[in-house]
């Protein structure tokens, strides 16, 4: 773990508890004039940590400075967790395994408890608490403010993913094992949610105050409504993520939810409308954390260059980076209360930005502050200072005299017709004097065909490579050779690492975008560097062959092709070549980075459902659900049936029940919302009003039952010719009229006749009563 390591999940409250140990945290206010001094700090801003100096700030976003401090002397350069969801905040020591409470009346720190059990996670939200054991598989409610455990433990099965609170202070815990989100209202479990394959990845975040979990490895995600779970397919590049899964967000405040692969394909999932937006970007191999969304655009940490990476999704276009630390190292970047804030906890700066873009650079350092100091901080070494003195980056000590060289400096690399050709400066050093320089591939391996070999030192300091492809990148690394004094042994010392071209001519397209459509997809890239010579422009597919049936587009049209007569049951990858000539040759520059994407979205939840009884079945309609290419699919009585029309008939269901009927739009992208209705079969509502008849000889003998052998209800008088309420029919004993043998039937009818009986249908004038069967205008009474 990176000393002063310091990640935040907002909203969520969601935290990382790392090593399990006692610390008693004594708080400390720098400058506090009295005792039980009160202080308020801005409404618009966040609690950052300041590792180092062993702080936590709070910074004012608008303004872009610090407005209060509390320390945390005896926590200096330990791995600090800040928590906060409005007024309650929370800091974990992953060091030590204790978790305090901050309070910001009062800029003080207070309330520790030790949770002592490693992989803790704390999550807050909507005023209530938990601790989540993921190793475990333990869930349990704490008090927020004594942080004393106030409920029982709850046993999952471990190990549990990442939880998150939802809008309704309702906690989600993904269980991967079993594929299920299982949701806790104050503390105890309710029914679980499948939202992936059992066994595999679960993330989950919490978009816009709902829960959105995403299985990796199945490339769905499952959108978690009140009315019930929609599910989303996404793109293969998400599936190609590996065991670990996309990177996202604990928390989005928008409806959108980014998803990084590991290569740099981003996708942006529309919650709202269930669209899926997939970019290719030209991201450098460096360590990436998760992407926020704020406003139109993703960012994207670059802790390898401790910077921001910057892509506007609604203009296309990938933007500037930027610097936050401007070095190597641990970034923290989340998005509260609308406004972005990119921090690293082990140096002096951080930045703010808000929904436009507008950038606040942020000194953590400034002691004019309430709960700053009357004097200057003490270093993390201890002993006076007032802090790094560049901002942006840590100390900068010069060379001592026994220390090795440092990295090369002043690298330029410069490529033309296949060659690069770099030139660079001396390393600076002391005693230990560098021999000479080498050149090296990314991974450290000699590059074939470099010259020379080895630059001496004082020597002309160029490499030339020449045989290089041209439209792509390549990245080399110049190591300082030196001899170690104490060991007389040659040693490789510090790289100055760069990434250049080979040629002037075109550079490869970059930042292909795909957006779908109803059986099409739009794909928008950007143009690469040294774009003059450029023809035109040639989309293929994920091998570089064109794409059959999409004209190129010439370089003055718009950076965007519409492909047409797709099919919604797969995806589909794209690539953007740049189309010149070289040599008198025709060439092409082929995108590094591809953009995947099924060409419809998932259809809209249905409306209008209404579930009719029938006899022994249902008449079910509906309006068509938005979308391209939709199905439904129909659940009712245990089974499962398909239609792509608007109405449908269950058949074989048993009159005088209730039965309840979901349907589910769905195509090739995925599942909207179940929609609900009740066909309720009652016979009593479908009861017909009808004459006896054949009563001319004698009276009629009544049942309880449709049989001759059930006991005696009464009869129908002789010549009876009166109105009966008939409910239903059935099958019974057959009976033959005594007076007339060519009447027969078996068929029974279930009377209101001065109350609730039972007679044989020869006697009541239905419509089917004479030929002794069944009437259609009639429904069975089972």
């Amino acid at each position: 773990m990176l000393r002063g390591l310091l990640r935040r999940d907002r909203l969520s409250g969601q935290v990382a508890v790392g090593a399990v140990g006692l610390l008693l945290v004594a708080a400390l206010v720098y400058g506090v004039g009295r005792a039980g001094a009160t202080y308020r700090v801005s409404d618009v801003g966040a609690w950052l940590g300041a590792t180092a100096k062993g702080l936590v700030v709070h910074a004012n976003g608008l303004a872009g400075r610090i407005d209060g401090k509390a320390a945390l002397p005896a926590a200096r350069g330990h791995a600090i967790t800040v928590v906060q969801d409005g007024r309650t905040v929370l800091l974990v020591d992953e060091t030590t395994g204790v978790v305090s409470r901050v309070d910001p009346s009062q800029l003080k720190v207070e309330q520790g408890r030790d949770l002592g059990a490693a992989g803790i996670q704390v999550v807050i939200g909507g005023g209530r608490a938990y601790t989540v054991d993921a190793v475990h598989g333990t869930v349990q409610r704490i008090d927020p403010v004594t942080l004393a455990a106030s409920g029982p433990v709850t046993n999952l099965t471990p190990p549990l993913g990442r939880a998150g609170v939802d809008a309704t202070g309702r906690l989600w815990v993904p269980v991967p094992q079993s594929g299920h989100l299982v949701p806790f209202t104050d503390g105890k479990p309710g029914t679980p949610v499948t939202a992936g394959r059992p066994g595999g990845g679960l993330g989950l975040t919490i978009a816009a105050g709902t829960p959105v979990a995403v299985d990796s490895e199945n490339a769905t995600a499952t959108i978690v409504r009140p009315e019930g779970p929609r599910t989303i397919k996404l793109p293969s590049a998400v599936r190609a993520a590996g065991a670990g899964g996309v990177r996202l967000p604990a928390t989005a405040e928008s409806l959108t939810v980014p998803l990084l692969a590991a290569r740099g394909e981003l996708t942006l999932l529309d919650t709202g409308t269930g669209t899926v937006a997939s970019v290719g970007l030209a991201v450098p191999r460096h360590r990436l954390g998760e992407p926020q969304v704020l406003g139109p655009r993703v960012y994207i940490p670059d802790e390898s260059a401790g910077a921001l990476l910057v892509y506007d999704y609604a203009a296309r276009h990938a933007e500037k980076p930027i610097p936050v630390s401007g070095r190597s190292g641990p970034l923290e970047v989340f998005v509260k209360d609308g406004m972005l804030w990119a921090n690293d906890p082990d140096g002096s700066t951080a930045v703010s930005l808000d929904q436009d873009g507008s950038i606040k650079h942020i000194s953590k350092y400034d002691d004019k502050v309430a709960g700053g100091a009357r004097k200057p901080l003490p270093a993390p070494g201890g002993g006076g200072g007032n802090g790094d003195p560049r901002p942006g980056d840590r100390p900068v000590r010069p060379l001592r005299p026994g220390d090795p060289p440092s990295a090369p400096r002043a690298v330029d690399p410069q490529g033309d017709a296949g060659t690069i050709t770099v030139t660079f400066q001396s390393s600076d050093f002391g005693r230990v004097r560098p021999d000479g320089y080498v050149l090296r591939g990314p991974a450290g391996g000699p590059v074939p065909g470099a010259s020379p070999a080895q630059v001496p030192q004082g020597g002309d300091y160029r490499f030339t490579v020449g045989g290089l492809q041209c439209g792509r990148p390549y990245s080399f690394q110049i190591t300082v050779r030196y001899t170690d004094p104490r060991t007389h042994r040659q040693r490789n010392g510090a790289s100055a690492r760069f990434t250049s071209g080979a040629c002037k001519e075109p550079a490869a397209p970059q930042n292909v975008q795909a957006d779908p459509g109803n059986g099409t997809v739009a794909v928008a890239f950007d143009p690469g560097a040294d774009a003059a010579a450029v023809t035109g422009y040639v989309l293929t597919d994920d091998a570089g062959t064109p794409f059959p049936g999409v004209k190129p587009l010439g370089t003055n049209a718009a950076h965007r092709f519409q492909v047409t007569g797709l099919s919604c049951s797969r995806d589909y990858t794209f690539r953007v070549a740049a189309k010149y000539t070289s040599g008198g040759r025709s060439a092409q520059a082929l995108s590094e980075t591809s953009a995947t994407a099924r060409p419809c979205t998932a259809p809209g939840q249905v409306t209008g459902f209404r579930a009719t009884g029938v006899n022994h079945g249902a008449s079910l309609s509906w309006n068509p659900a938005p979308g391209y290419d939709v199905g439904y699919r129909i659940t009712a009585n245990g089974a499962t049936y398909t239609t792509t029309g608007t109405s449908y008939s269950l058949t074989g269901l048993t009159n005088d029940r209730q039965y309840d009927v979901t349907i589910v739009a769905l195509n090739g992208a995925g599942e909207a919302t179940p929609a609900h209705a009740t066909a309720d079969l009652a016979v009593a509502p479908h009861a017909r009003t009808y004459n006896g008849h054949n009563n001319e000889y004698t009276s009629t003998i009544l049942h309880t039952g449709p049989s001759t052998g059930d006991p005696r209800a009464g009869t129908f008088p002789k010549n009876f010719t009166g109105p009966v309420t008939v409910l239903c029919q059935a099958s019974g004993t057959s009976v033959t009229d005594d007076n007339d043998p060519n009447l027969k039937s078996s068929v029974w009818d279930k009377i209101d006749y001065n109350g609730v009986k039972w007679v044989s249908d020869l006697y009541v004038n239905t419509p089917g009563s004479n030929a002794g069967q069944f009437s259609s205008t009639l429904w069975s009474c089972s």
